[in-house]
């Protein structure tokens, strides 16, 4: 019995093939590279540009705090063979409390700078998520997943061109209003 049935569905599943081989060549799939729509779009270069403006910025203010820093330790060594004690050790609570407060400005400058980015990221990549549906619906795509997910494509597939050619149109429209 066991083996009318596995000989049944070998029957079947060969009848079915040109069935699913003719279907599979109606299959349209587009591959998007997010990594290639950030580096070659505008809106993704301008992004760039902002995020290491902002970086340094935050490393300017740093550096600063870092040489007053520098400055005031070099000073209470200098000093300290003439200073008393007690103003020894004021210096160097002072210097304790400074390089603390160095740390934590270091700290919130990266937390900030990287829920900035992740936020950034997230709105672009909603961005490029719509446009490839848009091109998907229009250009009747069955299947349009990230280059991410691949381990080989077809460079036949790869829409990223025309995502960023969307993208760069929308950035240009927006900047004109």
């Amino acid at each position: 019995m066991r083996n009318i049935l596995m000989g049944t569905a070998i029957v079947v599943a060969v009848m079915a093939l040109p069935l699913i081989t003719a279907e599979a060549a109606e299959l349209k799939i587009g591959v998007v590279d997010f990594q290639a729509v950030l580096d070659g779009s505008e809106p993704g270069k301008q992004f760039e540009a902002e995020m290491r403006k902002e970086g340094q910025q935050m490393e300017a203010e740093i550096k600063q705090s870092g040489d007053e820093l520098k400055a005031l330790k070099e000073k209470l060594e200098r000093e300290a063979m003439v200073m008393s004690e007690k103003a020894k050790e004021e210096k160097q609570i002072e210097f304790n409390v400074k390089l603390s407060s160095l740390k934590k400005k270091q700290e919130q400058f990266r937390k900030d700078f990287l829920t900035k980015q992740r936020q950034e990221v997230s709105r672009f990549q909603r961005d490029v998520l719509e446009i490839a549906h848009e091109i998907g619906k229009k250009e009747k795509y069955s299947l349009i997943i990230s280059k991410d997910a691949l381990l080989y494509m077809d460079g036949a597939v790869d829409i990223t061109p025309k995502v960023i050619k969307v993208i760069n149109q929308r950035h240009k429209s927006q900047g004109s209003q």
